[in-house]
């Protein structure tokens, strides 16, 4: 699948557009380009303790990764997401929980003539 796909970045960077520029060689980037990664689909039953009594959180793909859990997640909130961030002195796991019982209000915004800025 990649190969198709740089395969077509090599052809389509010599074809030229309608008109008649090429896009040139395409830039990758390199491995420490990105500084975070997501999980979209953690739950709470992700959190375990080992063998060592020590927390982990059971990262798909990478396995367990020990943590230090100094915040425990209130009764009735679901984990969501998991995002994995690295920073200078090392990486760093920020989890999004969610609280079912509290009501999502969308508010709904009326332009008037008084705040329009178009004229």
């Amino acid at each position: 699948m990649l190969s198709s796909v740089y395969k077509l970045l090599w052809i389509s960077c010599a074809l030229p557009d309608k008109n008649g520029k090429t896009s040139g060689r395409p830039k990758f980037k390199g491995k420490h380009y990105y500084n975070s990664f997501s999980y979209p689909q953690l739950s709470n039953t992700n959190i375990v303790k080992n063998a060592n009594g020590r927390y982990c959180i059971n990262l798909p793909k990478i396995g367990l990764v020990p943590f230090v859990y100094n915040r425990s997640i209130p009764r009735g909130f679901k984990v969501k997401t998991g995002t994995v961030i690295r920073e200078a002195d090392g990486w760093y796991i920020s989890l999004t929980i969610e609280d079912k019982t509290v009501a999502l209000e969308v508010a709904e915004i009326q332009p008037t003539k008084e705040n329009s800025w178009m004229y």
